[in-house]
């Protein structure tokens, strides 16, 4: 009897201890991510089917063979719980998050995509520390060459695949492609030396 009261009682502290869990990792999952820059365009007068965007620069992506890169397409809410979803490919490689939107906005067609780094939660909790914590954070979790280099290069390739797909299509129904101020992405100055 004594047996079956400890496993009732500690099975409700194990249920705490997973939810405190769960709602922990919703709050930290959103604070463990910098917006590393940005990019969007709209072609007026374009309509293409997002699911197909997406299929076509899967493909692209794929091609250029670099490795545990992952992708999967993900419903993102507009706004809050209740709002709306759009559908966004997330293409993951390393520490790297890259979600691409492809919509269809009045009569055109609207793509744009975030490059997201996520950073370690170490570091975030570090960071939270009064009076030395974003010190501390710098010399633990320092920016080095490397992590610019790599979010630099996740960027352009990613970016470059967007705009191959984005000018096959429209040259395929005869719309104008690109000049070169609309292919240039916004960058974050989220790796601060």
């Amino acid at each position: 009897m004594d047996i079956i009261y400890y496993i009732i009682f500690y099975s409700w502290y194990l249920l705490y201890g997973v939810i405190i869990f769960i709602i922990l990792k919703y709050i930290f999952s959103k604070a463990l991510k910098d917006h590393h820059s940005n990019w969007n365009t709209l072609i007026d007068g374009f309509q293409y089917s997002p699911t197909e965007f997406y299929e076509r620069l899967t493909v692209e992506l794929k091609s250029h063979g670099i490795t545990n890169i992952t992708m999967r397409k993900k419903s993102l809410k507009e706004g809050g719980m209740l709002s709306f979803s759009r559908l966004y490919l997330r293409v993951t490689w390393k520490d790297y998050q890259y979600d691409i939107c492809g919509a269809k906005f009045g009569n055109g067609f609207f793509i744009s995509w975030w490059l997201l780094y996520k950073n370690s939660f170490g570091k975030l909790v570090v960071s939270k520390i009064p009076f030395a914590g974003a010190w501390l954070a710098e010399k633990l979790y320092p920016v080095t060459y490397y992590r610019i280099d790599t979010a630099s290069m996740f960027m352009s390739y990613a970016q470059s695949s967007v705009l191959k797909v984005l000018d096959d299509i429209t040259k395929d129904k005869g719309v104008r492609s690109l000049n070169e101020a609309e292919r240039k992405p916004l960058l974050n100055n989220v790796f601060t030396r």
